[in-house]
């Protein structure tokens, strides 16, 4: 007797096989789309591979899955038979697919082949019950398809001297790196974990700044500016000055590298603070903070609008941007000996004895590690007043944006950048000083 009896089982198999064809005519109209692209249509006529083709392929696959799962309970032989003359027919396809294109046609190239395998692949892990992965997988092929002109245009921009710097910056994060963090070594009572880290994001950003040129164009510097800004801003800064950026871009850079190092600390010290003190201190301690923070963001673009005016006719924007290598190795290392230099003057200027020796030391903190120093006074809750957080806070913000010039001069011999670079930095700078101090006398 025949029964049209429907179960929840034979549901989800349906729904199943209506996944794994979606997933396989996706990957099938991508490649129908890229053989239109290239003719072959002309070719092939209507025999071009596409959502039909790849659809039923990954319904095959979805099929085995789920005699092997179990989900169609058929005798253990049945189960082979079928399963082993469907793996003979896929492998016959893909053979009759590659002479089809490569001896009759004479179409070069593999994407296709390995995208009809994983095609039957990705049907047969939703067929087993993998339902997430397998999409996952349809996607990431997708994607990789899709973005493969894109990337093929760039790799084309590359030099061979633009690959091997970036496997020596894999040898620096993944060799040396862990060598570094799995040490507690220190060079004259500095850790070689933070030199390590100040040495790397120095290249990082080299390397990365290098290749958004590259790639982008110069339209790209702002962005990679604030970017770097959010990890290390004097990194940034000093591989940036390397570029013979124009003035008017110049100031830009500068002003994106400063307000992003400035957000970075800001948003980092109003999360944390609260930690440290009570919900009334905290708002009061936001309050004053906050206001320093805009006022300097404010200035930063302000005078950065300023300098790219007044210097308009310094280097002309129609001149080439350089960029000497794609890891500065030489500069990476006089970063790090200045980074050495002043993490030492901060031991000897930072010593207990009242406030304006709190002031001193956040001020000469701040040249260091402006986060390290704010969250240091915020640990202080309990032995110095609210009042002398905040001050020292921006005291030490104030710092990091007074610093650019040293690295600007150790960076770059170019007399007019390191006037931008001190015109950009100094005036946000003051302007926090003065604030602080208002603060402090009035607050």
């Amino acid at each position: 007797m025949i029964s049209f009896q429907v179960t929840s089982s034979d549901v989800e198999i349906i729904v199943t096989f209506l996944i794994s064809f979606l997933e396989g005519g996706l990957l099938g109209l991508e490649r129908y789309k890229v053989r239109l692209e290239h003719a072959e249509k002309e070719k092939m006529g209507e025999e071009i591979p596409g959502v039909r083709t790849y659809g039923l392929m990954s319904l095959l696959g979805t099929s085995i899955g789920l005699l092997l799962s179990g989900k169609i309970d058929v005798s253990f032989l049945s189960k082979v038979f079928i399963s082993f003359f469907a793996v003979i027919y896929v492998i016959v396809l893909l053979a009759n697919y590659i002479r089809l294109r490569m001896f009759t046609l004479g179409i070069t190239g593999m994407t296709s082949y390995f995208v009809f395998v994983l095609t039957f692949i990705v049907g047969f892990l939703t067929g087993y019950g993998f339902y997430v992965i397998s999409m996952s997988l349809t996607f990431l092929v997708a994607g990789i398809l899709a973005i493969k002109k894109a990337l093929t245009a760039s790799i084309e921009r590359l030099s061979y001297e633009d690959i091997s710097a970036g496997l020596e910056l894999g040898f620096v994060f993944f060799i040396l790196g862990p060598l570094a963090f799995g040490t507690n070594y220190s060079i004259i009572g500095l850790s070689v974990k933070g030199l390590y880290v100040f040495f790397a994001l120095v290249l990082a950003i080299s390397y990365i700044s290098y290749m958004a040129y590259k790639i982008v164009g110069a339209k790209s510097l702002p962005i990679v500016s604030f970017l770097g800004g959010l990890m290390n801003s004097e990194a940034t800064l000093m591989n940036l000055l390397k570029m013979n950026i124009p003035i008017k871009m110049l100031s830009l850079v500068i002003a994106a590298d400063n307000s992003a190092m400035v957000i970075r600390i800001a948003t980092t010290v109003l999360i944390s603070a609260y930690a440290f003190l009570g919900y009334a201190e905290y708002f009061q301690f936001a309050k004053i903070f906050s206001i320093g923070i805009l006022l300097t963001l404010a200035t930063l673009y302000v005078i950065s609008y300023i300098v790219s005016v007044r210097f308009e006719n310094g280097k002309e924007s129609g001149n080439a941007i350089t960029i000497s290598s794609p890891l500065n190795i030489k500069l990476a290392l006089v970063g790090v000996s200045l980074y050495m230099a002043i993490l030492l003057i901060v031991r000897f200027v930072a010593s207990p004895g009242g406030i304006y020796a709190v002031f001193v030391t956040s001020f000469v903190g701040g040249l260091v590690n402006a986060l390290a120093t704010v969250l240091s006074l915020l640990s202080l809750g309990g032995m110095i007043t609210l009042r002398v957080i905040s001050v020292g806070s921006m005291l030490a913000i104030s710092a990091a944006l007074a610093n650019k010039v040293i690295y600007a001069f150790i960076s770059t011999r170019n007399k007019e950048d390191v006037i931008v670079t001190a015109l950009c930095s100094i005036p946000p700078a003051i302007l926090l000083a003065v604030y602080s101090f208002i603060v402090l006398v009035y607050g």
